[in-house]
């Protein structure tokens, strides 16, 4: 078997690996598929939940461990557990959502992510445009009813144009707790604990399986890619990929809706001999 340039291939979820019907592309699945054959061990790095990440790790047959919740959470297949990395105590969250108060426009929705349960005061009509399958959070009357649990992450949901609220809260008040903001895409504003990352999470399971990060591809679209771009040794991008994430990217390939995945693993992940068979 020829070797592989790169053995480890991470790819994020949403805006890069499905299509516009929230599908895995038949030629998507059969290259991967070739670069497991051949190899290659893949996982996917998502900022969704395990229920929400579900019937993609099952369909791709992934035996590794999966990056879930932009790095706050890992799901192990072969196991079948959900191990957080890092969380935030009940009253961090309530601290959060009270100063947010101050500055978030009340037609934002706001969701709080527990490590099996997600809980939000109500689903708007971006949120509802925007969810796929696995996504039922539960509808509290109050964030003051959230169970005293660890949290893994705090999510806004809103139009472009309120998410300016949201930047511009983190560019003024982030730094007063131990937590860091990204945008996941348009749409999406995600508070993490302080260290968590796509990034940080790839460098924990290469160390496992006992990989170097140059060792390593990835391929994203958005703003929380950019940290496991950032340490691999070939960073892709699709073409409808964020401006930051294209020039941090080696390698540009078609857009998610055209199968973009496929290109990078043919072009250049797979050996000669599985380039040739696709």
């Amino acid at each position: 078997m020829e070797r592989l340039p790169y053995p480890f291939f991470v790819s994020d979820i949403d805006g890069t690996l499905l299509d516009d019907k929230r599908q895995i592309s038949k030629a998507n699945k059969n290259a991967i598929t070739s670069f497991q054959k051949s190899g290659g061990v893949f996982t996917l790095a998502t900022g969704r939940t395990y229920l929400e990440a579900k019937r993609f790790i099952e369909e791709l047959e992934i035996q590794v461990p999966v990056i879930l919740c932009n790095g706050a959470a890992m799901y192990d297949p072969v196991s079948n557990k959900q191990i957080p990395v890092k969380t935030f105590e009940r009253q961090m969250i309530l601290q959060l959502l009270e100063e947010w108060k101050k500055t978030i426009p009340p037609q934002v929705d706001i969701f709080v992510y527990g490590l099996d349960r997600v809980y939000g005061t109500k689903i708007g009509y971006v949120t509802q445009a925007s969810i796929d399958e696995g996504f039922e959070p539960e509808i509290i009357s109050s964030f003051d009813k959230l169970p005293d649990i660890p949290y893994l992450k705090l999510v806004a949901i809103a139009e472009k144009e309120e998410m300016k609220s949201m930047l511009d809260w983190s560019k003024q008040r982030a730094d007063a707790f131990p937590l860091d903001c990204i945008l996941s895409s348009d749409e999406y504003f995600e508070i993490l604990p302080s260290g968590i990352s796509k990034g940080n999470a790839v460098l924990r399971l290469l160390e496992s399986i006992h990989l170097q990060a140059g060792q390593a591809a990835a391929i994203g679209d958005h703003l929380n890619d950019l940290s496991m771009l950032e340490i691999v040794g070939l960073p892709a991008a699709v073409a409808n990929a964020h401006p930051l994430v294209l020039q941090q990217a080696a390698v540009h390939v078609p857009p998610h809706h055209q199968d973009g995945v496929q290109h990078f693993i043919q072009h250049h992940l797979l050996p000669n001999k599985a380039k040739a068979s696709l």
